[in-house]
């Protein structure tokens, strides 16, 4: 077998030479030289071990991805984030790139956690998905310069370096879609507004409902003070007895079964529209006009603005923003015309 020796030998270069050739180094190489190193790799069919090239690099060759939704159940078991982990396991594959799932089995607290495996050189970076990852652990990460993208969310007054969908104009959009249909009291379901995504969907419902020259009114709108995942049966109620035509929500399969054990038929009686697709939307009795988030392109971008990262590049734009698609079907049909 093949030694670094060798290749040197035969190139007629230094072993350092021969190193500098593999590993990328910061000394420049002479093209002609290069070419000559590569050729007598190729004809000693010698293949440089890549353990021993990340450790030249000080590098692991892998990037860590830190899932914490809402749900107390295993994220990396939720089918909502798939399409997350779709987009980045393909990315990181065709750059060259493993991918390592972080669970922190030992409970630690998540910043510690995070330092932690990064000293260690597990893993060159971090991929940030999910609303329970607290925002102070997000901006210390990006003042200590560690490389880390945050996915489907922004932190308020701060910039770090993230990708999220568009959910100001995605909610604008779905508020609109109803509006132009004919319908009048539109019922908003979100989550806490310490969330960056919670408060840009309010607004872009505002701004809808301003451009169609309807009032903003408290009474159709749902929105907890803490953090929660679904919608109470006693908030669908409510905005159903405030005379609510329509609803708008992130969580369409949770207030479609609220609506169900009410007694109420969607599309006939409300229209309901989501603001976050789920597998299921498409495949249900009434199918749901949703908005379909870039799920794939989003978890690619990201690995794209890590490796940057890593690579002690600043990504342009540092905060990216990807455009959502409202699929229309049959829970918001064209709202009956009054006589």
């Amino acid at each position: 077998m093949a030694t670094i020796r060798d290749v040197a030998r035969k190139a007629g270069v230094s072993v350092a030479t021969v190193s500098y050739v593999i590993n990328e180094g910061t000394r420049a190489v002479a093209p002609a030289t290069r070419a000559r190193v590569l050729q007598a790799m190729e004809a000693l069919n010698y293949h440089p071990n890549a353990s021993a090239r990340q450790l030249a690099k000080q590098r692991s060759g892998a990037i860590g991805v830190v899932l914490a939704g809402l749900q107390s159940t295993s994220n990396f078991a939720d089918a909502y984030f798939l399409g997350y982990i779709h987009g980045i396991s393909y990315a990181a594959e065709l750059y060259g790139h493993n991918v390592v799932l972080l669970t922190n089995y030992q409970g630690a607290d998540k910043l510690t956690f995070l330092r932690q495996t990064i000293r260690s050189r597990l893993v060159d970076g971090f991929l940030l998905i999910g609303s329970s990852i607290p925002d102070e652990v997000v901006v210390s990460l990006h003042r200590e310069k560690c490389p880390a993208v945050l996915i489907a969310r922004r932190v308020p007054g701060h910039t770090v370096c993230s990708v999220q969908q568009d959910y100001f104009q995605g909610a604008y959009e779905a508020t609109h879609h109803l509006t132009e249909r004919g319908y009048r009291r539109i019922g908003f379901l979100g989550q806490a507004l310490n969330f960056s995504y919670a408060l840009e969907r309010l607004q872009g419902y505002q701004k809808a409902l301003s451009e169609a020259g309807l009032p903003y009114e408290a009474a159709l709108v749902k929105i907890p003070m803490q953090s929660r995942d679904d919608p109470a049966l006693e908030e669908v109620r409510a905005l159903l007895a405030a005379g609510a035509d329509a609803l708008i929500t992130d969580r369409e399969i949770a207030v479609l079964n609220h609506l169900r054990a009410l007694g109420v038929q969607v599309g006939d009686e409300v229209a309901l529209v989501g603001l976050d697709e789920s597998e299921a939307a498409a495949a249900l009795d009434v199918p749901l006009t949703t908005l379909r988030p870039p799920k794939f392109a989003l978890g690619r971008r990201a690995v794209e603005m890590l490796l940057d990262l890593i690579e002690g590049r600043t990504p342009e734009p540092l905060e990216a923003t990807l455009p959502m698609e409202l699929i229309v079907r049959r829970s918001s049909p064209p709202r009956p015309a009054m006589h």
